[in-house]
């Protein structure tokens, strides 16, 4: 399936966004992988376009618009917006993505949905967060360059007019998930119902917790089996996922609260806090609870 997916970005450093596009970074640090002289390895890979500008000028030409509207020269303003849209990693073999195809659809994409802004467009194929996929990267200036004419996403009549600031609304959000699930269905790719909210979601720091826990536990591992020992864990396991996993496990076998409590307690060394209604969860390696909303 393809995931879309929304970054906002303070950061006034326009020329960060060209260097992470065309350059290897560690995408767990967000750091530029060097070489062994210390100078920035390019991607293997990656197809750039600019709209509205030139994409080796994308910063200077983002600063010059800002400068003539007085805009983003405050720290707290939203600079640019990175969205970044991932197709599954089966198009690949089973439907013939290419780079040069998801780039063609990602300025298809870039132009229909952010008309008017300062954009650079980049496909990447060596798969984001390590998922092996094709994604295209679109990072806008907030800024709007050019009027344009109005969209139904659009909620304000400022919202098509040079000198505004991109706005993405629920509103707007929800159209741009249906333009993917539409393009990709169009073009015959996985996809699945991008609006049906998922029943559970891990946030982007928990899934780096897990990346990195992961990547330390099978180099203990490796250590282990070079030493002769066979590895007790092979999978790590954040704190919140150990919660969720044992709740689950708590709840198909309990009839009553008393029955659960007890479960989590003597089972899993889980102690249950209740305040106003709304329960808590401590983990045997905290001092502090974890809210069953988070």
């Amino acid at each position: 399936m393809a995931i879309l997916k929304h970054i906002a970005s303070k950061n006034a450093d326009y020329g960060e966004a060209q260097r992470y596009l065309i350059f290897q970074y560690d995408e767990s640090t967000k750091k530029p992988l060097l070489d062994e002289n210390g100078h920035l390895q390019p991607r293997e890979e990656y197809y750039l376009d600019g709209i509205n500008c030139d994409p080796f000028t994308f910063d200077t030409e983002c600063m010059e618009l800002n400068a003539a509207y007085h805009k983003n020269q405050n720290y707290n303003e939203i600079k640019s917006h990175h969205y970044i849209l991932s197709f599954d990693p089966n198009d690949r073999d089973e439907h013939g993505l290419t780079g040069e195809r998801a780039q063609q659809l990602g300025l298809e994409y870039a132009k229909k949905n952010f008309p008017g802004h300062q954009a650079l467009v980049c496909a990447h194929t060596d798969g984001h967060n390590g998922s092996g996929n094709i994604h295209v990267h679109i990072v806008i200036n907030s800024l709007r360059k050019f009027d344009v004419e109005r969209q139904d996403f659009m909620e304000r009549p400022c919202d098509s007019l040079a000198g505004n600031k991109h706005h993405l609304t629920k509103k707007y959000l929800i159209h741009l998930k249906q333009e993917v699930m539409d393009m990709c269905r169009r073009e015959n790719l996985n996809q699945v119902d991008l609006l049906t909210p998922a029943e559970r979601k891990i946030t982007e720091k928990e899934y780096w917790a897990n990346h990195r826990g992961q990547e330390k536990l099978d180099t203990q591992n490796q250590r282990m089996i070079a030493d002769g020992i066979t590895p007790r864990n092979t999978k790590f396991q954040t704190q919140k996922q150990f919660l969720r996993d044992s709740i689950n496990s708590a709840v198909s076998s309990a009839h009553t609260l008393e029955e659960f409590q007890k479960i989590l307690s003597e089972k899993y060394r889980i102690l249950i806090k209740e305040s106003r209604g709304r329960f808590s969860y401590l983990h045997l390696e905290r001092t502090k609870p974890i809210t069953g909303r988070n």
